[in-house]
């Protein structure tokens, strides 16, 4: 049963941004390093009917696994700080 456990992952929110456009080139960065993040926002989404402003009307967040916080917080500080 422990390497079940070992194997289960628990989200968590991670990060929040100002706009779909932020979480959706971050995501793709923390894709590329082999993270899996899932976008949850207060928009309808670009295919909704959003769009690729980089506002939105409401809260954009990331959610990741917490086994992956760590790794997923060094990919943020290598591509925000260049922001």
């Amino acid at each position: 049963m422990e390497d079940d456990e070992k194997t289960q992952s628990r989200l968590i929110k991670w990060r929040s941004f100002p706009g779909r456009l932020y979480a959706e080139m971050v995501t793709e960065a923390l894709r590329q390093e082999g993270i899996i993040g899932i976008i949850k926002g207060e928009d309808v989404g670009i295919l909704g009917g959003g769009s690729f402003a980089t506002s939105s009307p409401g809260k954009v967040t990331i959610w990741i696994n917490e086994s992956d916080r760590k790794r997923a917080e060094e990919v943020a500080v290598d591509m925000l700080n260049h922001i």
